[in-house]
């Protein structure tokens, strides 16, 4: 069974036309709690599924899991949380450019930017400033008139929560401590970040610098993730589970982006590290994997309990998969 199948088997419910997720398989505490950002990613990985494998039956699934939002948000598709918020636009992105929900979350996000910080908060009346907020909203942003906004976002994550020791992106700053975590996500987020403004860019000047800002951050993974033969960090279920998923979203874009076009050999190696760091997770995750259950750290077999009950982990891990398809297209 795929992982997409066994997500829609174990986790999907539906009444009528409308669909919904639970957060844990059935018996596991707290296995009926609807997620928004869970939700976000679940319909971003249909999208990634549909364009892999057209299916009449995913389309009209899709429809009915946006209805169940629509009604669980009353009509309005957000939260108080940003970054949640941020990445809920990226689905609707993926989904369909011309959705008019879009203008109004994007609308959203722009205006929460604090003007004395230069970012957006982790929520509304937070004094926490992230990048699982920022990164995801400059790509969102990047696709809208308000590119500039963007760019100034990613140029804050840059400044801010780059590590010079690593390269690597730290979490988040809050009353002006820098919080020194390494998650897989916040990668993934500033790499897809420096694409879409590469995507975006105006001029050459600007696409290579962005390029290069991308290249780098693929370059630090890689040499975060060698020692454990480019196996990704685990980060456990909830929230965590999605973490691993999300870096191998962004890594499969990066492979795509540097193998398009003329490339030289630096580029070339770029796509190919990539590419490498997807498929090895994938080939893990699928190694790991006790009949339709994958592990939500790839180094173990899957266990029918514990983290691995959690939709987070079983979709973090169908995200992965996806993500390797879309490598391989490109290699």
């Amino acid at each position: 069974m795929s992982a997409e199948a066994a997500v829609v088997r174990r986790f999907v419910h539906r009444l009528g036309p409308v669909a919904w997720a639970h957060a844990a398989a059935p018996g596991v505490a707290g296995a009926r709690t609807w997620h928004y950002w869970w939700h976000a990613h679940l319909l971003h990985a249909f999208s990634d599924a549909q364009e892999h494998r057209p299916d009449p039956r995913r389309a009209r699934l899709q429809r009915e899991l946006h209805r169940g939002v629509t009604l669980r948000t009353l009509g309005r598709w957000t939260t108080p949380f940003y970054d949640d918020v941020a990445w809920m636009t990226l689905a609707l992105q993926r989904y369909d450019l011309g959705d008019r929900r879009i203008e109004r979350l994007v609308r959203r996000l722009a205006d929460a930017i604090d003007p004395a910080v230069g970012a957006l908060p982790w929520a509304v009346g937070s004094s926490l400033y992230n990048a699982p907020a920022n990164s995801p909203a400059a790509i969102a942003l990047a696709w809208t008139a308000r590119r500039g906004v963007a760019v100034d976002l990613d140029a804050w994550v840059a400044a801010t929560l780059d590590d010079a020791g690593t390269g690597l992106v730290r979490d988040g700053v809050e009353h002006g401590a820098v919080r020194p975590e390494l998650w897989t996500y916040n990668q993934g987020v500033a790499i897809g970040s420096a694409l879409a403004l590469a995507e975006t860019a105006p001029d050459a000047d600007s696409r290579d610098a962005h390029l290069s800002r991308a290249a780098g951050l693929v370059d630090a993974v890689e040499r975060w993730c060698a020692p454990d033969d480019g196996l990704f960090p685990a980060a456990g279920g909830g929230d965590g589970g999605l973490f691993a998923g999300i870096l191998a979203r962004y890594l499969a874009e990066a492979a795509a982006s540097f193998s398009d076009g003329p490339t030289d050999d630096e580029q070339r190696a770029v796509a190919e590290s990539a590419r490498r760091l997807v498929r090895v997770n994938a080939e893990a995750l699928w190694e790991g994997r006790r009949g339709d259950l994958f592990p939500a750290d790839p180094r173990q077999a899957a266990r029918a309990d514990g983290d691995d009950l959690d939709l987070s982990v079983q979709l973090g891990a169908w995200i992965t998969l996806e993500a390797d398809v879309a490598a391989s297209v490109t290699g």
